[in-house]
């Protein structure tokens, strides 16, 4: 008995552990980009800010087509035009696009507790890079929505005990707000 229980446990431990290497691993994109372009910016290197972003086209087109239809064609102009200060702002707005790709990742997997779980600690990481640039009441309204989107996905618990069911109409309540905050941003 005692063994069956430490092999239960040794194996809850490991599926924790491939969870959180998964939800740690891979690099993102949208951050290196944001991260090389506004150094470029920083040196006013705006060859070099054009040229990361066309390495990065595929990612910006993607994010323009599925959720800010103005992304790719403003930042590519704001930085064509040299104009720093919206670049910045189209670089908060690709955060905010993976914020919503994020969180729409949550919602179609919210069955699978794992990797909705990874969708919205990836969208909370995404709003820490995004928080710095918005205004208090926007701020605490997006953080609100996506902690409550993390709530609403539910826990699986150890071995059943303290579950609780995945809440998909609250869900998909806060996501509303959160698309409805990133449309005024």
């Amino acid at each position: 008995m005692k063994k069956t229980i430490l092999i239960m446990v040794m194996l809850f431990a490991i599926t924790n552990l491939q969870a959180y290497s998964y939800a740690a691993a891979g690099k993102e994109p949208t951050i290196d980009a944001k991260e090389q372009i506004t150094k470029a910016l920083n040196e006013d290197n705006f060859k070099e800010a054009l040229k990361i972003f066309k390495e990065n086209e595929k990612n910006y087109k993607y994010l323009t087509k599925e959720f800010i239809p103005s992304l790719y064609n403003g930042l590519e102009i704001s930085i064509q035009n040299k104009d720093k200060k919206k670049t910045m702002k189209y670089l908060e707005l690709s955060l905010a696009a993976e914020i919503q790709r994020r969180i729409d990742g949550g919602l179609q997997n919210i069955k699978t507790y794992n990797v909705a779980k990874v969708m919205v600690l990836k969208a909370k990481k995404f709003y820490n890079l995004l928080a710095v640039s918005l205004d208090n009441k926007t701020n605490k309204r997006l953080e609100s929505a996506i902690n409550n989107c993390i709530r609403a996905i539910g826990n699986p618990g150890l071995f059943g005990v303290g579950s609780k069911p995945a809440n998909k109409n609250d869900y998909i309540k806060n996501q509303k707000i959160i698309i409805e905050v990133i449309q005024f941003l």
